[in-house]
């Protein structure tokens, strides 16, 4: 039937933090732990996204334990930008979502749906609720979504 809502997808994931040390357990991603990439809302005004984190542990986190994202926007007045976090503060970025960890040491694939509403650009950062330090190979990758009828 037509006029059915189906879900339309960006089709193209945006790597938005790439891992370059390891994060230590109850800090924040930083410039000191990983590249952060803006996501540019700009011009398609995606109004949720898929938010996929990718990560491992050398010492397996206990079950249930999180891993929590935060967005903190760029140009909202202008070119000024909200305060990311620093490597323990959360200053100016929002909580977004949390990812629930398994107990193992292998590769971790967690994905969480978000709001972008009102949001042109963003930074993101992960905050490591594990007791454990998060290995350097963790990415967080966003893509766009939206409704519309069907065909």
């Amino acid at each position: 039937m037509s006029g059915e809502a189906i879900q339309v997808f960006d089709g193209t994931p945006t790597t938005v933090i790439s891992g370059t040390g390891s994060l230590a357990a109850a800090n924040f991603s930083t410039s000191g732990t990983a590249t952060e990439t803006e996501f540019d809302n700009s011009a398609d005004k995606w109004p949720m996204a898929k938010a996929v984190l990718s990560c491992s542990y050398s010492s397996a986190p206990a079950a249930g334990k999180t891993v929590d994202l935060y967005m903190f926007e760029q140009d909202i007045d202008g070119t000024n930008d909200e305060a990311g976090p620093t490597t323990t503060a959360q200053q100016g970025a929002k909580y977004v979502g949390s990812f629930r960890l398994y107990n193992t040491t292998s590769q971790q694939y967690k994905a969480i749906n978000i709001s972008l509403a009102g949001v042109r650009k963003a930074k993101f950062a992960i905050y490591n609720g594990s007791v454990n330090a998060m290995d350097s190979d963790f990415t967080l990758k966003l893509e766009g979504w939206s409704t519309a009828p069907a065909a």
